[in-house]
């Protein structure tokens, strides 16, 4: 009986070249992925901190610095620069009336009274007047009485003083007197009364004073 030749299979049919071929394939494709997952990798906490304190130091580097201003407290008695203007508040006291005792103006609540001093240190003359003072507590304004102004600037005679109603103060030169404001007598007596003076008629610049 005749032998039967023995046949070489193809080399691509053998199982351990498709199991070698399965290796390499992995092999690569994982390459790829590692590669892939470097590029693609967030940077660690540790830089991103370290880059978010280099930012926070250079914007405070670049940050221009705030001054604060500090505000200066003036009371009864302080002399008060506002401009060209000089003020200072003397005394302050409260009254239900003012004048000369023969015909007094009375108020409708309390008079606060104040007794002050200006000073004029420009070039030229100012026309002073009681619109110079406000009364202030807290948001609320009150206005000078012009008329009561002038009856406390009046003595027993009749005389009037510096009245500042429209008194012309050169330079240089001083101006004493009272001024009244009429107010609720709750106020009149009140502790955390201040009082707002200005450089002018217009008040462009102004100072407080408190009234204790």
């Amino acid at each position: 009986m005749a032998k039967k030749e023995k046949v070489n299979k193809p080399f691509y049919k053998k199982w351990w070249v498709w199991v070698l071929a399965i290796i390499i394939i992995g092999a690569i494709a994982g390459g790829g992925e590692d590669t892939d997952n470097e590029k693609t990798a967030p940077a660690s906490t540790e830089t991103k901190e370290e880059v978010a304190k280099e930012e926070v130091v250079k914007e405070k580097k670049e940050a221009p610095k705030k001054e604060k201003k500090k505000e200066k407290t003036y009371g009864i008695g302080d002399l008060v620069k506002v401009g060209n203007m000089e003020y200072t508040i003397k005394e302050r006291k409260a009254a239900d009336q003012v004048g000369p005792s023969a015909l007094p103006d009375k108020a409708s609540g309390k008079f606060v009274v104040l007794e002050v001093t200006l000073k004029n240190n420009g070039n030229k003359a100012v026309t002073a007047d009681a619109s110079f003072f406000k009364l202030k507590r807290g948001e609320k304004v009150y206005e000078a009485d012009s008329a009561a102004s002038i009856s406390a600037n009046q003595g027993e005679d009749g005389q009037i003083e510096n009245s500042f109603f429209f008194q012309e103060v050169n330079p240089d030169s001083e101006a004493s007197g009272k001024v009244v404001f009429d107010v609720a007598p709750e106020v009149a007596d009140a502790s955390d009364l201040k009082v707002q003076v200005q450089t002018g008629v217009f008040g462009t610049e102004t100072e407080s004073i408190t009234l204790k």
